[in-house]
This record gives structure tokens, C-alpha cells and sequence, in this order.
């Protein structure tokens, strides 16, 4: 019998099913024979999303902000906006929180979660440059589309960070540091959910973006992965200049996504609710600014 997706909520201490958004479309098209040929002929094309994100952004869209807060009860307490003032479902989606409401967890050598999501550590990113996720194998080099810089981070390890529909959209630096300009990688819109992940690796087919960032104990790799109905992943931040750890660093527009977080070898440890629940094959839910591991080698990334 199918449990649903489960995860662990650091926050009320207990393992939750999650509630998905378009459950319905995802186990139709990647569940069933019919769904999966129309997700590789129409689903995955970046056009789909783009006509989903026109709609997100029509005015008319602005009537679906309640009923979907009603359903998935979404915290009204912590958004700058009150919900008459965002004029489309899109503004809603990319929505801002009132300062105060993600607070940064303190200390060099701690890093924060980089955005509200579910989260999921990698050990060792092995020779061959792959990472394995829920029984999938996602090529290092292919994610980050660079075999030299792959290789530097060979043997490192990687947080991935899924964030739902329902979530604070926004993704900020994990520390400080100064980041690269952001390289854009183009590709597909396969859904990052784990119903989807079951069926089909989409992390390096996916569009998405890598950004270096030079911190005090080495580089870091911060890789925003775009899904199904996203129609955009945008950057707000000054490359070459340096930012504090939980800047704001940018958002996606509508729909489910991903944060990547690759680390050199021995740079980082995750917190130990993370690592204990990762190899049980559990993501954790953290909120951005929280503590999620420490950096313990300090030195300048050559």
C-alpha cells in the first residue's frame, strides 16, 4: 500500500505524510503508461510551464490565493502582504515574509539552510561523480555541467533541499562569502517531487543554475533547480561582492523547485537529526535560516 510521502518535521518532533499539491497530475504523469508519453511529448517542455506561469501572472489569477491558503494552511501571520494587496497568484507564490519570521542561525562556522524545504544529505559524492537520491543516480558532472569542477568536489558531500508549492519561495546564502555570477543551465521541467524521482533522475536534466561561493572554510556550490510549472528562477544578488549569510540571493516563480547545497571534502556536517534520518531515507523539514551543519575545515578555497 502506497503511504505517501513521508518526511520528519524537526519542528514537531514527528514523521508527517505530506500533503502534495497536484498529486494528481503527478501520479498521472509519472505513475501511468498514458501520463508518462505525455509528460516526455507536452509535460516537460519549458513551453508548458511558460503557458502555467502566464496564468499565475493574469490577474484572474488573484482569486485562487484563498482557497489554496484555506487548503494547505498557510501561515497569514508571517507574510508582509496581506492577501488583497498581491494581484495574481504568482506575487502570492513569491511572497515575502515579515522580517524576523526566519531567523539566521549565528555563528561562522554554522550554516543555514539556504530555504524552507525538505532536506536530504549526500555523504560522499562518489568517483564516478554521482550522487544517489531516493534510488536514483544523478551525475555530479552532468548537474553542475563542468568535469574539471567536478572533480573538485569529488568525495565532497551535498544537501538537497525540495521545497513544495505551499512554501516560502525565496532562497538566500547558506553562508558568508563571495559569489560567482550565476551560470544558467538549460533543460528540461521535469516535477522534483519523489514521486517523480522514483520514475525519472531530473536533477541534471532540469533547468537550473550553479553559483560559486568562496566562504572562509572553502567554496560551495548552490545549484537552484527549476521543476514542472516554474516559470522562472530569478537572481536579486551583486556577484563578486560579499554577502552575509542569509541575504537573500532570489526566488522562483510558481511551482515546486530545488535548492543544491555541494560541499568540498571534509567542509561540512550536517546536523545529526539530518544525517541519521538521510540514511533511513527521510528527508527533514527545516525552515530557512536554521541551523543545518557546520563547517569544519577553515581555510581559503584555492
Amino acid at each position: 500500500m502506497d503511504k505517501g510521502v513521508q518526511f520528519y518535521n524537526r519542528y514537531t518532533g514527528k514523521i508527517e505524510t505530506e500533503t502534495i499539491c497536484g498529486e494528481w497530475f503527478i501520479r498521472l504523469a509519472y505513475g501511468t503508461f498514458p501520463g508518462r508519453l505525455l509528460q516526455r511529448l507536452i509535460f516537460s517542455w519549458p513551453i508548458f510551464s511558460r503557458i502555467a506561469g502566464w496564468y499565475a501572472n493574469w490577474p484572474g489569477s488573484a482569486k485562487k490565493i484563498q482557497p489554496f491558503v484555506d487548503r494547505y494552511a498557510i501561515r497569514l501571520d508571517e507574510i508582509q502582504s496581506k492577501i488583497s494587496q498581491f494581484e495574481s497568484f504568482n506575487e502570492f507564490f513569491c511572497r515575502q515574509l515579515k522580517p524576523n519570521t526566519r531567523p539566521i542561525v549565528p555563528g561562522r562556522n554554522k550554516v543555514a539552510a539556504p530555504c524552507d524545504g525538505r532536506y536530504f544529505f549526500i555523504p560522499n559524492l562518489d568517483v564516478r561523480w554521482k550522487i544517489s537520491l531516493k534510488g536514483r543516480r544523478i551525475r555530479l558532472k552532468g548537474l553542475i555541467d563542468d568535469g574539471e569542477l567536478a572533480k573538485k568536489f569529488q568525495g565532497g558531500s551535498a544537501l538537497i533541499g525540495r521545497l513544495c508549492p505551499v512554501d516560502y519561495h525565496r532562497f538566500h546564502f547558506p553562508c558568508d562569502g563571495i559569489p560567482s555570477k550565476a551560470k544558467h543551465i538549460g533543460g528540461w521541467l521535469h516535477s522534483v517531487h519523489p514521486l517523480a524521482l522514483r520514475r525519472i533522475s531530473v536533477f541534471g536534466k532540469n533547468k537550473r543554475t550553479l553559483t560559486r561561493i568562496i566562504s572562509h572554510a572553502g567554496e560551495v556550490l548552490m545549484v537552484e533547480v527549476g521543476a514542472t510549472f516554474v516559470g522562472s528562477i530569478h537572481q536579486n544578488y551583486v556577484s563578486h561582492k560579499h554577502v552575509k549569510k542569509g541575504t537573500e540571493k532570489g526566488f522562483f516563480s510558481f511551482g515546486g523547485s530545488t535548492v543544491i547545497l555541494i560541499f568540498e571534502p571534509n567542509m561540512f556536517t550536517p546536523c545529526d537529526d539530518i544525517n541519521r534520518l538521510s540514511e533511513k531515507n527521510l528527508e527533514t523539514y527545516i525552515r530557512m535560516g536554521d541551523h543545518i551543519g557546520n563547517f569544519h575545515t577553515l581555510r581559503i578555497s584555492g
